[in-house]
């Protein structure tokens, strides 16, 4: 087909139905600078001409059909049931830092670093489980036919009240390595007394009957006894329940952002020991639950672990020289296919990272031209072996196919979850197209799941982005074109019970 100046808008994107099937397929929807609702338009299908300068000719072959496309990639996180529906999300995730310190007992959380490690609560005034924010979080997306990714804290402590005036002081700017290894303490910071003073012990398993709904208190919490209350409230996870769960969320940035109650360094050993630990946990209480893991969060830490800092910024990297110096989630991944092995059966069902872009202002609501440029030249960075990443990684990422090879051959069958990600400028039409972008490299090169943090503005382009996807077929079908990425991308889909084909085509340029 070919598609003129005019059809493909300057700056926009559209969804086109009967791509490559139909002779005069239509446009379903429009993403444009004005996000203007959708309008029909007329397609040339056919032409072996060469297409003039102002119009571009797409190729979709809806016989080569490159893999299935999951639904579960244009997933959201902590989205209402109305803003499920806007979107057309099939999957929202309970996540983010102040979870990593959730008690699920009383309802109430620690912000760490994001404020001034605060305590709070539920705006519900609920203080016991049934009915807490998990409870209805879950009951809203079920309400709507969603699924839920539900992060469990692994950190070992979690909030003791919902107390705002409750919060840690003394707290370093940073973390370090431990005093001695596995001290809790770091040179000039003892985390004892601020442990104390806003936490309750948090275990993963708890080695005792279980009580669906328990008293709070000064006690441990128990996550194995969190599961059970979801499996009685909900269900099992193949009988309607909560089917996935994260094992925490970026432990490579505990000491960062939860200095006040873990000041040292996560190792590649305490990465490890922590997943498996709570992973076992969940699986003994439901067997049919999927798990993710380890929720990184970003470049560096699919790299390095937290430890290797130092104290000359991961030059040295003495605790991956002490593992052969072999890249953390390659060894990760191939630690824990051990571990199942020799278990039998798997912790691990899905390779759970965090991706934001690098590069200068990107991620940010800035929309200059050169920042407009950029965002969407940098979403070659999920995929493209040609594309250098415009940022201080200065690398070829290639992250899905890269992502992609470390599973099939350290722990193959592995689902694999972008767990996190944003582009930035969600306001803008820079910001929509970038996530126009994303969402249909995830379906080509087979993402399994993926969760866009953490809500776009509804009617902002970014939404309206996640509105192009909500009828894409279950198949993607290969498609070429004349023109660089930098410039026009195109995804097809296939519905495998209708036959029907669809194609999202985007364009950068503004000109």
């Amino acid at each position: 087909m070919t598609l003129s100046r005019r059809q493909l808008l300057a700056g926009g994107a559209v969804l086109v139905a009967g791509a490559g099937l139909a002779s005069r397929p239509t446009v379903r929807r429009v993403l444009d600078v004005s996000v203007r609702r959708a309008e029909t338009a007329v397609w040339r299908t056919g032409s072996t001409v060469a297409p003039p300068p102002s119009s571009v000719t797409i190729v979709v072959q809806p016989r080569r059909i490159l893999r299935p496309i999951s639904p579960l990639i244009y997933g959201v996180a902590h989205a209402n049931p109305d803003q499920l529906i806007g979107l057309g999300a099939r999957l929202n995730r309970w996540g983010g830092n102040p979870n990593t310190r959730y008690n699920w007992v009383n309802g109430t959380w620690n912000a760490a670093r994001d404020w001034e490690f605060r305590n709070y609560g539920d705006d519900s005034g609920k203080s016991s489980p049934a009915g807490t924010a998990t409870d209805r979080f879950v009951q809203g997306n079920q309400s709507v036919g969603a699924d839920t990714v539900l992060t469990v804290p692994a950190i070992g402590w979690v909030s003791s009240n919902a107390d705002k005036q409750v919060q840690s002081v003394g707290v370093p700017s940073s973390g370090g390595p431990p005093l001695t290894p596995g001290d809790d303490a770091i040179a000039g910071y003892n985390p004892a007394e601020n442990q104390r003073r806003t936490s309750v012990p948090s275990l993963a398993r708890k080695n005792a009957p279980f009580v669906d709904a328990p008293e709070g208190g000064d006690g441990p919490v128990y996550q194995d006894e969190w599961i059970h209350h979801l499996v009685e409230r909900f269900g099992t996870a193949d009988a309607g329940g909560v089917r996935y769960y994260v094992v925490d969320n970026e432990p490579d940035l505990w000491s960062s952002t939860h200095t006040d109650i873990h000041p040292v360094h996560m190792s590649y050993d305490q990465t490890l020991s922590t997943f498996l630990e709570y992973a076992t946990a969940i699986k003994a209480v439901d067997p049919a639950a999927r798990v993710a893991g380890p929720a990184l969060s970003g470049w560096q830490a699919y790299f390095y672990s937290a430890l290797d800092r130092g104290g000359d910024n991961f030059r040295t990297h003495a605790d991956r020289q002490a593992h052969a110096d072999v890249a953390f989630l390659p060894w990760w991944l191939d630690r824990v296919r051990r571990h199942d092995e020799q278990a039998g059966f798997r912790t691990l069902d899905t390779l759970d990272v965090h991706y934001y872009p690098q590069a200068a202002n990107v991620f940010s609501a800035a929309d200059d031209a050169d920042t407009r440029g950029l965002r969407l030249r940098s979403t070659r960075s999920l995929w493209d072996p040609t594309y250098v990443d415009e940022s201080w990684i200065n690398d070829c990422v290639r992250l899905i196919p890269r992502l992609r090879e470390w599973i099939d051959q350290f722990y193959p069958g592995t689902r694999l979850a972008i767990g996190e990600w944003n582009w930035g400028g969600e306001d803008s039409m820079s910001g929509g197209l970038a996530v126009a972008d994303v969402l249909g490299i995830f379906g080509r090169e087979g993402v399994d799941m993926a969760n866009y943090w953490t809500v776009p503005p509804p009617e902002s382009p970014a939404a309206r982005a996640f509105a192009l996807y909500r009828d894409f077929g279950d198949q993607a079908i290969a498609t070429t074109l004349e023109a660089s990425p930098d410039y026009i991308t195109a995804y097809a889909s296939c519905d495998s019970a209708t036959g029907d084909v669809l194609l999202v085509a985007i364009n950068k340029r503004w000109d």
